[in-house]
């Protein structure tokens, strides 16, 4: 769409060494500068049907949004699209918890997702949970979500250490999610974007196996293909034991001499 920078996204989910089915999911809808990555829970099957659901809502709403603008050229006011993104996320939270509360098989299912929206010079970000999404740039990795968890409530309160953290055992208990309350609050901020910037949102299953330098390093590596980058990514984390789901998604510039939309997503 002509509003848009060019963009090149690449897309990984790989089920890990030890889950018996992915409850990841992930949505690219290239041609509008969006990605949506959702990471389920929730009893047997529940939590892919929570992460599947919200990462359709949310681009379907999306799109629809953005098809429905009368001046294409122009493209969506950043506040707009904030509001557009926050809206997405409430309507996916109510179809999936009413998904919950009617069938039985579904009972306590919920997610947690990062959705990340370029336009032009401008990176909305919104996440809900411990999903997660990093800038690289000038060669170094910057975190740009805060995990809404207890342990990163108990790290923001001083109560231990970003180092100790990693071997907690309640790393993975979170305070956020998407189906499991009548409200969700949405975290969302607005990030100024540079020509050679690469962003990465990820599962926890990327986060837990490995180091924020271990990340960077590989990014380091073979950033320059993202396809090879993802692949890397994943298959290190599978190396250090792959205990969960591992999803990640990175995108960055081409060059505006490329008009093309580029797209890959791919499951394993």
């Amino acid at each position: 769409m002509p509003y848009q920078r060019v963009l090149e996204f690449a897309a990984l989910s790989d089920t890990g060494l030890v889950r018996s089915h992915n409850e990841d999911a992930i949505i690219v809808c290239a041609d509008y500068g969006c990605a949506i990555l959702a990471d389920g829970m929730g009893g047997y099957n529940a939590g892919e049907v929570a992460s599947a659901m919200t990462a359709q809502i949310i681009a379907e709403y999306l799109c629809s949004k953005m098809d429905a603008i009368w001046f294409p050229s122009m493209g969506p006011r950043p506040l707009a699209m904030a509001r557009w993104i926050t809206e997405s996320v409430e309507l996916a939270n109510r179809n999936v918890l009413y998904a919950a509360q009617t069938n039985p098989e579904c009972s306590g299912m919920g997610t947690t997702v990062v959705v990340a929206c370029c336009l032009q010079d401008k990176l909305l970000l919104a996440h809900v949970g411990d999903s997660r999404a990093y800038r690289f740039r000038d060669g170094i990795l910057s975190r740009l979500t805060q995990d809404h968890s207890v342990l990163q409530e108990q790290i923001n309160a001083g109560l231990i250490s970003e180092e100790d953290a990693r071997f907690s055992s309640i790393k993975n208990l979170i305070t956020r999610a998407v189906g499991t309350l009548d409200e969700v609050h949405t975290e969302l901020h607005t990030h100024h974007t540079e020509e050679e910037d690469l962003y990465l949102m990820c599962s926890d299953g990327l986060t837990d196996m490995l180091e924020h330098d271990e990340i960077q390093s590989l990014i380091r590596m073979y950033g320059s293909d993202l396809d090879r980058c993802a692949e890397a990514l994943i298959d290190r984390a599978k190396d250090r034991g792959g205990l969960d789901n591992i999803s990640v998604v990175l995108f960055g510039l081409v060059g505006e001499k490329n008009k093309s939309w580029l797209q890959r997503t791919f499951t394993r």
